[in-house]
Protein backbone atom coordinates (compact mmCIF):
# COMPACT_ATOMS: atom_id res chain seq x y z
CA UNK A 1 0.00 0.00 0.00
CA UNK A 2 1.59 3.36 -0.71
CA UNK A 3 0.87 6.58 1.05
CA UNK A 4 1.19 10.51 -0.83
CA UNK A 5 3.60 11.78 1.70
CA UNK A 6 5.72 10.56 4.66
CA UNK A 7 3.90 12.80 6.75
CA UNK A 8 0.36 11.98 5.87
CA UNK A 9 -1.13 10.09 8.64
CA UNK A 10 -3.00 6.61 7.26
CA UNK A 11 -7.20 6.54 7.02
CA UNK A 12 -6.81 3.67 9.62
CA UNK A 13 -5.51 5.64 12.17
CA UNK A 14 -8.26 8.39 12.09
CA UNK A 15 -10.81 5.43 11.97
CA UNK A 16 -9.29 3.78 15.07
CA UNK A 17 -8.96 7.57 16.47
CA UNK A 18 -12.60 7.97 15.90
CA UNK A 19 -13.76 4.35 17.14
CA UNK A 20 -12.01 4.85 20.63
CA UNK A 21 -13.35 8.26 21.17
CA UNK A 22 -16.79 6.94 19.81
CA UNK A 23 -15.99 4.39 22.83
CA UNK A 24 -15.46 6.00 25.86
CA UNK A 25 -18.06 8.43 24.77
CA UNK A 26 -20.66 5.84 25.19
CA UNK A 27 -18.69 4.32 28.29
CA UNK A 28 -18.80 7.90 29.84
CA UNK A 29 -22.31 8.09 29.43
CA UNK A 30 -23.16 4.66 30.25
CA UNK A 31 -21.34 5.01 33.83
CA UNK A 32 -23.18 7.77 34.93
CA UNK A 33 -26.59 5.65 34.40
CA UNK A 34 -27.25 7.34 31.02
CA UNK A 35 -28.72 5.96 28.18
CA UNK A 36 -27.46 5.88 24.75
CA UNK A 37 -30.45 6.20 23.02
CA UNK A 38 -32.86 8.78 24.60
CA UNK A 39 -36.29 9.82 23.68
CA UNK A 40 -34.70 13.59 23.75
CA UNK A 41 -32.01 12.56 21.36
CA UNK A 42 -34.48 11.53 19.10
CA UNK A 43 -36.86 14.11 17.75
CA UNK A 44 -40.70 12.46 17.45
CA UNK A 45 -43.33 14.38 17.34
CA UNK A 46 -45.93 14.37 20.05
CA UNK A 47 -49.34 12.61 18.73
CA UNK A 48 -52.49 15.20 19.32
CA UNK A 49 -54.05 14.21 22.60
Amino acid sequence: MSEAGSDSVPIWWILVFIVLALGLGAIAVLSVGGSLITPAALPVPALPA
